[in-house]
């Protein structure tokens, strides 16, 4: 898909921003599984941000962890292994809350070779295959195509994470819509950038891509419950009203949970 077409093809990822719980659908960028990343780090946190979450009209979440060499080993055996508990755990307490797990790549060398040898956590949309992925915030890589490529090659569908934090796209917005969507990426974006949750520029882009409707997913990245009142529901209001917040994720809405 072009960009003109992107540029002209109507959003589907809004939502009504009342204080009374609305049908926002999944949230698909999140780090709910405690003590695996950055994220929420015990199972109290995790509580009380799915709490939050239902409270602002979430149905459900995608877990994306983060999966970079050396900074988070995390493997899809231990993964597995933290979710299975995870989610046995919620389910004891009674809180329902689907989940599924995937995972948020690096683009790197480590994640080229987990790609080459099959090792991903997909999000199964449809019939595709969706896989999320970080870029670095401030400098182009060449993995990125590299990575970007051997995905599509695989029959996976790349989704680009948070992709209005990256400067070098920012600065060259055309360019890199362009490539992304030659490669059929999916374009996924902060609630929170959208409140200032990482600065004015961040904003100010986040806010013409979402102006644009170029950005086909919103997810909160919620790393803290404090996230939510502080960035998250400010954030939503940025946005244009819908029923639903990422209607894109229904396939999956009615998939089998993993």
């Amino acid at each position: 898909m072009r960009l003109a077409e992107l540029l002209g093809r109507r959003g589907n990822q809004t939502a009504n921003m009342s204080r009374s719980p609305v049908s926002l659908g999944l949230d698909f960028h999140s780090h709910l599984l405690p003590a695996v990343d950055d994220g929420i780090q015990d199972f109290a946190g995790a509580k009380a941000s799915i709490h939050s979450l239902k409270q602002i009209g979430f149905t459900g979440a995608v877990i994306t962890p983060h999966i970079h060499k050396a900074v988070y080993d995390n493997s899809l055996l231990a993964l597995h292994q933290a979710f299975t508990g995870f989610t046995a755990k919620l389910a004891e307490e009674n809180i329902e809350f689907p989940l599924y797990l995937a995972g948020e790549y690096f683009a790197d060398e480590h994640f080229l070779s987990l790609i080459e040898r099959g090792e991903i956590l997909s999000v199964p949309v449809a019939a595709e295959r969706w896989v999320v992925m970080e870029l670095p915030h401030f400098q182009e890589t060449a993995f990125a195509s590299v990575c970007l490529s051997a995905l599509v090659s695989r029959g996976y569908r790349p989704v680009i994470a948070h992709v209005e934090r990256y400067r070098f796209v920012s600065l060259a917005p055309h360019d890199w819509l362009e490539r992304f969507a030659r490669w059929g990426a999916i374009l996924q974006g902060d609630i929170g950038s959208l409140a200032g949750q990482h600065g004015a520029e961040t904003r100010r882009f986040a806010i013409w891509l979402a102006e644009r409707e170029l950005v086909s997913i919103w997810g909160t990245d919620i790393h803290h419950p404090d996230q939510i009142e502080s960035f998250i529901r400010p954030g939503l209001a940025q946005l244009r009203p819908a029923r639903r917040l990422n209607t894109i994720l229904d396939p999956l809405t009615f998939g089998e949970c993993r």
